[in-house]
């Protein structure tokens, strides 16, 4: 027989005696009591009825086992399939209660983590306080091998895959990363000036000795391609290893004073991250620039969508004598001014103008005007100093002089040029709206505070940022004698310049050059007073009270550190005059007063070194500024950010004492 014939007949039987049977044997049982028969028959049809029932029973009994058995053999058989089918993809699964409490693991999961995890809690497997959004998918490391995890509370269900050779192929394509780099032998302008052919050609063996000699050890290629100034080609790999070491390598040049009074140093840009290698290469120039324009000295790392690393500038390098790219952003600027296309200038200092921004934005400001142009200043807030010095420098002009950043958006469009003076940080202006609409080819930077990224709403060649000069007020009247401008500017302009230099050099104390001295004797030829200048920076007697109250907190962080600091509101350039105060004792190297701004909920850092770099410093608390010149501001409350400026200046002091 067929087995379709067969399976017809058992269909057939089933029926017949698990329906048609029972049926008859029921309705039989019903009709008994009135069927006249003897006793016997109806004794002997209940013992078949009851001996039936029994059977059925037993059938339905081993007919029901057997189907659950054939069911668990057909699940266990599907579980063990997926759990070996998606072990061999490394992915396993974790079951537990409301709990927490671990009940059950794929055989993937049990092969790698053991049964010990079984009635654990899986915080304690995972090592989590406490569950919130951002710990409900990570990566974890378990002896060799790196996994995914996602947690489902919803089905109480923990997911782990396998990634480690997803991340190992990741990190090697990473370590193999093409990186390029821009060097540039500082002062080579000067050098090349003053000294003779033979201690050049020295200068140059030193450089490319140092470099043979990483060339060795790392295996970084190098070309030279124009005077000073070396192409690198390395892997990110080999970044990472002059980055864990701080790039000591570069460092050690200065200790090769081979002639004298020559100490060299270098600047670089280091770029990685990019497949398209012009993209990657200008980055390297752009990393280069930010390096020189905070002063050299120092190297810059950079990459797309990444704040750029700074590492060095652990002394400040001679400075450079050459007049070029401030003759060239200078003769920009006066074409502009002549342009019949210009016809009106705005010109901005930062937030709480000192009397270097004013300064350098008036000296520009009177500029434009000599070129019959419609000129502002944008500017409504100044700190204490600035506010008294204003009454005699800018006398009968303020209400004609100073725009809010509300008149000056609207006076925006393409006949605009835009100055920014003294900060090259467009979030330090008081106007958000300054660039609105304005030709990005008419935007102009004048500053000489060291920058944490190049400005990017301005062409390049409109941008001047030398962190070498004393002070924008320096530059700008640079700018003035260069153009043979003077004669465009009355003593008052000339003074607010010199008023500037002061206040930055703090008196010709700090951040002077000869270059310094030589605009502040152009500025007194201009009709500009020396004992003005000294006597805007004195203190009256309010300030001098604040100041002492100020100081009263001081204590010394680490050698020659000092940190002082008060819960009181307290004008901003009145912070600063405290950090000089500081150190005007002998053998202290760095000062930092922090007080609470007027009228806000911030705190202000004011950071001051002597032939120490103060910026990096400030850099980690949120701020930034110049090699012995630098501030922060804040919203934490006191406690929190003088606990972070306090661990700054230990990483920082630590830092440089490795170096």
């Amino acid at each position: 027989m067929q087995k379709k014939d067969k399976f017809k007949l058992r269909i057939i039987l089933e029926v017949i005696f698990l329906f048609i049977l029972p049926s008859i044997l029921f309705y039989t049982l019903i009709l008994l009591p009135q069927i006249p028969i003897k006793n016997s028959i109806r004794l002997t049809l209940s013992i078949v009825f009851m001996v039936y029932i029994i059977c059925l029973g037993i059938y339905s009994w081993i007919s029901l086992n057997s189907y659950l058995k054939k069911v668990t053999i057909a699940r266990n058989s599907l579980n063990f399939y997926i759990q070996r089918e998606i072990g061999q993809y490394g992915v396993g699964a974790i079951s537990f209660l409301d709990t927490g409490k671990i009940v059950w693991m794929s055989s993937f999961v049990e092969s790698r983590f053991t049964t010990n995890i079984l009635g654990k809690n899986i915080k304690e497997v995972f090592g989590i306080n406490e569950w919130n959004n951002n710990n409900l998918e990570f990566n974890f490391k378990k002896e060799h091998y790196e996994y995914e995890t996602h947690i489902s509370f919803e089905h109480n269900l923990v997911l782990i895959k396998d990634i480690s050779i997803q991340v190992n192929l990741l990190n090697d394509y990473k370590r193999q990363r093409c990186v390029f780099g821009e060097l540039s032998i500082d002062n080579m302008n000067i050098y090349q000036a003053t000294l003779s052919q033979e201690e050049i050609f020295k200068l140059y063996a030193v450089v490319i000795n140092r470099l043979d000699d990483l060339s060795k050890k790392t295996n970084i290629i190098y070309r030279q391609y124009e005077n000073g100034r070396f192409f690198l080609i390395l892997n990110q790999e080999i970044l990472e290893q002059l980055e864990t070491r701080r790039f000591h390598d570069f460092e050690l040049l200065k200790n090769k004073q081979i002639i004298k009074g020559v100490n060299i140093t270098v600047s670089i840009g280091f770029s990685y991250g990019l497949y398209k290698f012009s993209v990657l290469e200008q980055l390297a120039k752009e990393a280069l620039i930010q390096s020189q324009a905070r002063g050299g000295d120092q190297i810059t790392v950079m990459t797309q969508n990444e704040k750029p690393r700074h590492y060095g500038s652990s002394s400040e390098i001679e400075i450079n004598l050459s007049r070029t790219n401030v003759n060239y952003l200078a003769k920009n600027l006066i074409a502009k001014l002549k342009s019949n296309r210009i016809r009106k200038v705005i010109v901005y200092g930062h937030k709480d103008a000192d009397l270097d921004a004013l300064g350098s934005a008036y000296g520009i400001y009177s500029l434009a005007k000599s070129y019959g142009k419609e000129a502002y200043i944008q500017n409504k807030t100044f700190d204490q100093t600035t506010k008294i010095a204003m009454k005699g420098i800018v006398k009968g002009e303020k209400n004609i002089l100073f725009i809010s950043p509300k008149e000056a958006t609207n006076l925006n469009d393409g006949s605009t040029l835009v100055v920014l003076c003294d900060t090259s940080d467009e979030m330090r202006i008081e106007n958000s709206n300054a660039f609105l609409n304005i030709i990005k080819e008419n935007i102009f930077v004048i500053d000489h505070h060291r920058i944490a990224r190049n400005p990017s709403y301005a062409i390049h060649e409109n941008s001047y940022v030398d962190s070498s000069a004393s002070s924008a007020s320096e530059i700008v009247t640079e700018i003035i004698a260069i153009t043979n401008n003077k004669d465009r500017i009355n003593s008052k302009v000339a003074q607010a310049l010199l008023d500037g230099i002061y206040l930055d050099t703090n008196n010709f104390q700090k951040q002077t050059t000869s270059k310094t001295f030589a605009a502040a004797s152009i500025l007194q030829e201009w009709g500009a007073k020396i004992n003005l200048s000294v006597n805007a920076l004195k203190m009256n007697e309010e300030m001098f009270e604040c100041v002492q109250k100020l100081t009263e907190t001081i204590s010394e962080v680490t050698d020659g550190y000092y940190l002082a600091y008060q819960d009181m509101e307290v004008p901003i350039d009145i912070i600063s005059i405290a950090a000089n105060e500081i150190l005007r004792v002998n053998g202290r190297k760095a000062a930092f007063v922090v007080a609470k701004l007027p009228n806000s909920k911030k705190y202000k850092l004011s950071a001051r070194g002597v032939e120490t770099n103060v910026q990096r410093i400030a850099e980690l608390v949120g701020g930034g500024g110049h090699f012995n010149t630098a501030a922060a501001e804040t919203e934490e409350s006191l406690d929190t950010f003088i606990g972070n400026i306090k661990q700054a200046i230990v990483s920082v002091k630590n830092e440089s004492n490795i170096n």
